[in-house]
């Protein structure tokens, strides 16, 4: 047998296929250098079961006792890091496999994709027709408590405007992406021609100067930023703020669905920050229609 893998063989078995030592340097790797006490403390097995469990681990050179303590080597805290990488990412994959399995991934660039492990816990809206405002109500509420909004959207709601100017009436900082026929509808219904036809999804068929004066407050407020995207890879939504990530993507037919992939989580709103500073880094501002 080859020596090389053999031993990583020897490693791969000896994480992966008992939960004991799987959970053993987990422990380590999150809470640092433990004693035998603490360890016995941590887990609900006999001390006398860990023994050849950590000896295992010593013998390969993923543990270190020294002094009645143990704690990961620095290989074994490589190791680890990316083991628990994985195992967080197959976690976020089967929680959520019907949204990651059945929706167009493409918007999202390679190197984000391959660390949707950091979403942590989340949680895939998916509402009937009954509900489908209410949780976009829900979305909202928790933008309005945020300090710092960034969105971007490739389709116009009505009522957005509105939205907008709650915002910024209290004092929220708002960074808007639009994708570029978003941007020109908004544009086109601006214009004061005659022969301009408002369609049902002209926004509240407002008094054209009124709208033009919103509009251009928008773009033009301290505390609001607007961009049109340059990119060909576009989600149907991003929303994120310093309280709640959301994301809308095209099914695999590239067809709208109600789905909203949401979290809470610290590593969700830093991933989804990233996320939205690729898009605004292939943007162009905007400071008048």
């Amino acid at each position: 047998m080859n020596p090389v893998s053999g031993t990583s063989s020897s490693l791969i078995d000896a994480i992966f296929l008992s939960e004991k030592r799987k959970n053993l340097l987990l422990l380590l790797k999150e809470e640092g250098p433990k004693s035998s006490d603490e360890i016995k403390n941590a887990f609900d097995f006999p001390w006398k079961s860990m023994i050849p469990q950590i000896k295992k681990l010593v013998d390969l050179g993923l543990v270190i006792h020294t002094d009645g303590v143990y704690s990961l080597s620095e290989m074994g805290v490589v190791i680890v890091t990316n083991v628990q990488f994985l195992l967080n990412t197959l976690k976020i994959y089967d929680n959520d496999r019907d949204f990651w399995s059945e929706h167009d991934l493409s918007p999202i660039p390679f190197h984000l994709l391959i660390r949707i492990g950091e979403l942590g816990r989340c949680k895939v809206l998916n509402p009937d027709l009954s509900h489908l405002f209410k949780v976009q109500e829900d979305i909202v509420k928790c933008m309005l408590g945020s300090s710092r909004i960034m969105v971007f959207t490739s389709a116009i709601h009505p009522a957005y405007h509105l939205l907008c100017l709650e915002f910024l009436e209290k004092g929220i900082d708002v960074t808007i992406i639009l994708t570029e026929s978003v941007f020109e509808s908004i544009r086109n219904e601006c214009v004061p021609q005659e022969t301009t036809s408002f369609s049902d999804s002209s926004v509240l068929r407002l008094d054209l100067p009124e709208y033009k004066k919103e509009v251009q407050f928008f773009l033009t407020c301290e505390n609001s930023h607007f961009f049109v995207s340059d990119g060909e890879k576009k989600p149907m939504m991003l929303v994120v703020t310093d309280k709640i990530f959301a994301l809308s993507l095209l099914d695999k037919n590239n067809r709208i669905d109600r789905n909203y992939l949401v979290s809470f989580e610290p590593g969700a709103l830093k991933w989804g920050e990233e996320l939205f500073a690729y898009y605004k880094q292939n943007s162009r501002q905007i400071r008048s229609i």
